[in-house]
C-alpha cells in the first residue's frame, strides 16, 4: 500500500502546500519530516492544516469520492451530452472493475489523508513549545480527518487496513493486511471521542484561517452517523441506534453552544455569497470555496463544472416530475358521458364531483373535481374565475383557462375502464371562445385524467381564431405551475413548456386541413423523488430534471474558479438521523417526535405549500423518513451510504435502472451483494502481498 515511497513524496507535497497563507491562513515551514519542525504552536497549526489540504481532491479534482457515489446510486446518472468515458459508463452500469481508476482513486487519497493524520498524531504532543490547548486541539483535528477517512473507506471496501502509525523509511507498516470491519470501526469511535471532547465548540466563518475546521459538533455529527451506520448492514447492531439517538441529541439540546440551527432558506444553505454562507447555520462540517486565487492553491470547489457545465453526471430520471408531448390526431366527442347543465352557462362551477379513483396530482392524491365553464377543473372549492396559472396556488388542470360561455354547449364527464387503468375524460362541447363575442360557439375539448397519473388535452377548433391570444394552458401545483405556449403562427403546433413564462399565443388548434386537432400530454412521474410543491426541488434539479444546479456558483461567471462550500455535515442531516434512530427504537412516544422532527425540515426547507406526513405505523414512517433523507440530502453524497446501510442497495439500483433505461428488471440480475463493496485496487493487489480481494472481483 505504502510502497515505492511514492505516499512519502506526496506527502512533502501536500505539506508545503498545506501550509500556505492562502489555506487556513498559515505560513509555510517547510518539510515535515521529524520532530525537529513541531517546535512552536504556529508549526503544529501548520502540520494540521496540511491534514485538511488532503481532503480537498473530493472536491477540486474531479470529485472522485462524491462522484463515485453519486453514480452507483440511485441519484445520478450519465448525462447524454457528457463524454461517454468508459470508466463513467462502467460506473453508471455498476460494471466496473478493480482496475477502475475513480475507485482506486478514492482509496488512494485517503490513505494519503490518514498518512498525513498520522504524521501528526506522532510528532505533535505536549510540549513546552506548543500552547496545551493547541496540541490537544490539532490532535483532535487530526483525529477526526482519520476517523472520516476510515468511516469511509470500511463502508466502500470491508475490511481495510488500518494503519495508526506514519508511513516512514524503516518502519514495518507498509504491507499491512485487511482489519476486519468490527475493529476499524471501534478505532474510529475512539478517534471521535477524543475529538469530541478536545476541539473547539465552533468557529466564526469569516475568519479564514479557522473557516472550515473540524468541531466538537462534528466529531459528535459523525460519531452519531457511526452509530447509525453500525446498527445496519453489516453489523446490525440494534443496540447502536439508542446511541446514535443519545449522541444526536447532544448537538440539538445545545444547538445554541455549537451556533446551529435550521436555516429557514433551503437556497442558502448552498449560496457561494460569503455574507451569506457567514450567516447559515446549518454547515457543521464542510470544504470551503474561495474564488479568485491561482488554481495550484486549489481553493476553489469544481461542484458547478462537475454539475452544470460538463454535466459528467445529472439526476435519474426518478428526479424528473414528468415529461411532456404533442401529438395529433382526429377529435373524439364524447359519448355517454354525464351532463353537468349547471355550467352550461357564463362563469359557473360545479360541486365536489366524484372522480371515481385517487388521482395523484403533484404527489397528493385527490378523490374528488370542481368543472369550471371557464375551462379548467379544481381539485380544491375556488371561484369560477379562470385562475392566473403563474400566481394561483390551488391546484389546477387547465386545458383552455380564459373568460369562456358555455350557453349552448355541453359539459359532461365521463369514468371509463378498469383498475388500475381507468381514465376520467370531462368534456366542454361546442363552447364559445370567448364571452362578450358576437362569435358563434367555436371550439371543443377535453382534459383526461389517467390513474396512472398522465394528464391529457385534447382540442377541436373548427373555425377560425376569435381569441386575443391570452388563454392559459397547463397545470397548477400549490407552489409551482406548468404552462404551455404555442410558438408556430403559421397554422401548424410547437409547444413549449414553461415554469417561468404565462402561455401565450393561443388562437386556435386547427391544422391545415381542417380536420386534425391537437393532444398535449403529460406524463406525471408518480416516482418522482420530490413533491412538485416541494421547493427543495427546484435546487437540486431544474424543473424537468436535466442537472444538478444545488452547486450554482451565481456570483462567478466562471466554472473552475466557484466559491460553492461542499458540506460534508449539516444540521438537517443531524435531525434527520436523530428521527431515523428514534424511529427504529420504536414506541408511540419516539415515532411521534421523530415525525415532528422531520416536518419540521419539511416546512423550513420545502415550503408552506407542502403538507405535515402522517404515518400508520413503523415501517411507513420508515419508508416516509427514507424518503425524507433523500428529498433534502439530494446530491450532497449520502445516497449510496444509506441505501447501504438499510441493506436495500442491490434491489434498489436494479429497479432505478430498468426505470431509467426501460428494460426489465430482469435485464440486472448480474447485480448481486458483491456490489455493497467495491473492489480493493489491483495495484494495492500488486504491491501488498498481504491484501486479498472482494467477492466477485
Amino acid at each position: 500500500m505504502f510502497n515505492n515511497k511514492k505516499y512519502l513524496i506526496y506527502l512533502a507535497f501536500l505539506m508545503v502546500l498545506g501550509s500556505c497563507k492562502k489555506f487556513l491562513e498559515e505560513n509555510p515551514k517547510g518539510l515535515i519530516t521529524n520532530t525537529n519542525f513541531y517546535q512552536t504552536t504556529d508549526d503544529a497549526i501548520a502540520a494540521v492544516n496540511a491534514v485538511y489540504t488532503t481532503l480537498r481532491p473530493d472536491v477540486a479534482l474531479g470529485l472522485p469520492g462524491i462522484y463515485l457515489t453519486e453514480m452507483i446510486s440511485d441519484d445520478g446518472t450519465m448525462s447524454p451530452t457528457a463524454t461517454q468515458v468508459g470508466e463513467r459508463l462502467e460506473l453508471e452500469n455498476m460494471i466496473y472493475s478493480s482496475q477502475h481508476g475513480i475507485i482506486k482513486t478514492v482509496w488512494t487519497n485517503a490513505y494519503i489523508s490518514i498518512n498525513s493524520a498520522n504524521t501528526v498524531l506522532k510528532y505533535v504532543y505536549d510540549s513546552s513549545k506548543i500552547r496545551p490547548n493547541i496540541v490537544r486541539r490539532v490532535r483532535g483535528e487530526a483525529c477526526f480527518i482519520r476517523a472520516f477517512n476510515y468511516f469511509r473507506l470500511v463502508q466502500l471496501y470491508g475490511d481495510v487496513p488500518l494503519v495508526l502509525t506514519p508511513s516512514e523509511i524503516g518502519v514495518s507498516n507498509l504491507s499491512p493486511a485487511r482489519t476486519p470491519v468490527k475493529v476499524v470501526y471501534d478505532s474510529i469511535i475512539s478517534d471521535l471521542q477524543y475529538a469530541e471532547q478536545n476541539l473547539d465548540d465552533s468557529y466564526d466563518y469569516n475568519n479564514a484561517k479557522n473557516g472550515g475546521r473540524a468541531t466538537a459538533a462534528a466529531a459528535k455529527a459523525l460519531l452519531g452517523k457511526v452509530y447509525l451506520t453500525m446498527a445496519g448492514y453489516p453489523l446490525n447492531d440494534a443496540s447502536k441506534y439508542q446511541m446514535a439517538a443519545d449522541k444526536l441529541n447532544e448537538i440539538i439540546v445545545n444547538k445554541g453552544t455549537y451556533d446551529l440551527d435550521l436555516n429557514p432558506s433551503y437556497s442558502g444553505i448552498f449560496s457561494a455569497a460569503t455574507s451569506v454562507k457567514a450567516a447559515d447555520k446549518e454547515r457543521i462540517f464542510y470544504c470551503r470555496g474561495t474564488s479568485g486565487m491561482a488554481p495550484d492553491y486549489q481553493a476553489f470547489t469544481r461542484m458547478k463544472s462537475t454539475y452544470l457545465q460538463f454535466k459528467y453526471a445529472v439526476p435519474s430520471k426518478e428526479y424528473i416530475p414528468y415529461t411532456t408531448n404533442a401529438t395529433t390526431d382526429k377529435y373524439f366527442s364524447l359519448s355517454g358521458g354525464i351532463r353537468l347543465s349547471s355550467i352550461e352557462v357564463d362563469d359557473a362551477i360545479t360541486s365536489a364531483i366524484p372522480i371515481g379513483f385517487s388521482f395523484n396530482f403533484g404527489g397528493v392524491l385527490y378523490d374528488s373535481f370542481y368543472m369550471s365553464s371557464n375551462g379548467f377543473i379544481s381539485f380544491r372549492s375556488r371561484s369560477n374565475a379562470p385562475p392566473n396559472i403563474s400566481t394561483a396556488t390551488d391546484p389546477v388542470v387547465g386545458p383552455l383557462m380564459d373568460n369562456l360561455n358555455g350557453t349552448g354547449g355541453t359539459a359532461s364527464y365521463l369514468l371509463s375502464g378498469s383498475a388500475p387503468n381507468r381514465v376520467l375524460t370531462l368534456e366542454w362541447a361546442n363552447w364559445r371562445w370567448r364571452t362578450g363575442t358576437t362569435v358563434a360557439n367555436n371550439i371543443s375539448f377535453q382534459a383526461q385524467l389517467y390513474e396512472d397519473g398522465r394528464i391529457q388535452f385534447n382540442y377541436n377548433c373548427p373555425t377560425g381564431p376569435v381569441n386575443n391570444a391570452a388563454s392559459a394552458i397547463g397545470v397548477r401545483y400549490p407552489s409551482s405551475y406548468l404552462a404551455f405556449k404555442n410558438t408556430n403562427t403559421t397554422g401548424g403546433f410547437s409547444w413549449v413548456a414553461s415554469n417561468t413564462g404565462y402561455s401565450s399565443s393561443v388562437n386556435k388548434f386547427q391544422y391545415s386541413n381542417g380536420d386534425s386537432t391537437t393532444e398535449l400530454i403529460i406524463n406525471q412521474n408518480l416516482r418522482a423523488v420530490y413533491e412538485v410543491s416541494d421547493s427543495r426541488r427546484t435546487t437540486s434539479t431544474d424543473f424537468l430534471g436535466t442537472v444538478i444546479n444545488k452547486y450554482n456558483d451565481v456570483t462567478n461567471t466562471g466554472y473552475t474558479d466557484n466559491a460553492d462550500d461542499f458540506i460534508w455535515l449539516r444540521y438537517s442531516d443531524v435531525l434527520l438521523m436523530y428521527a431515523e434512530a428514534l424511529m427504529e427504537i420504536g414506541g408511540v412516544t419516539n415515532m411521534d417526535n421523530a415525525l415532528a422532527v422531520v416536518n419540521s425540515i419539511r416546512k423550513a426547507h420545502g415550503g408552506t405549500a407542502i403538507q405535515d406526513l402522517k404515518y400508520t405505523g413503523q415501517d411507513d414512517l420508515r419508508q416516509k423518513i427514507r424518503l425524507e433523507r433523500r428529498r433534502e440530502l439530494a446530491f450532497e453524497g449520502h445516497r449510496w451510504y444509506d441505501l447501504k446501510r438499510w441493506n436495500i442497495i442491490v434491489q434498489t439500483i436494479k429497479s432505478n435502472l430498468s426505470f431509467q433505461y426501460s428494460r426489465p428488471m430482469s435485464y440486472y440480475d448480474f447485480l448481486t451483494d458483491n456490489v455493497k463493496l467495491l473492489p480493493i485496487p489491483y495495484a494495492e493487489l500488486v504491491n501488498n502481498p498481504n491484501l486479498t480481494q472482494n467477492p466477485g472481483y
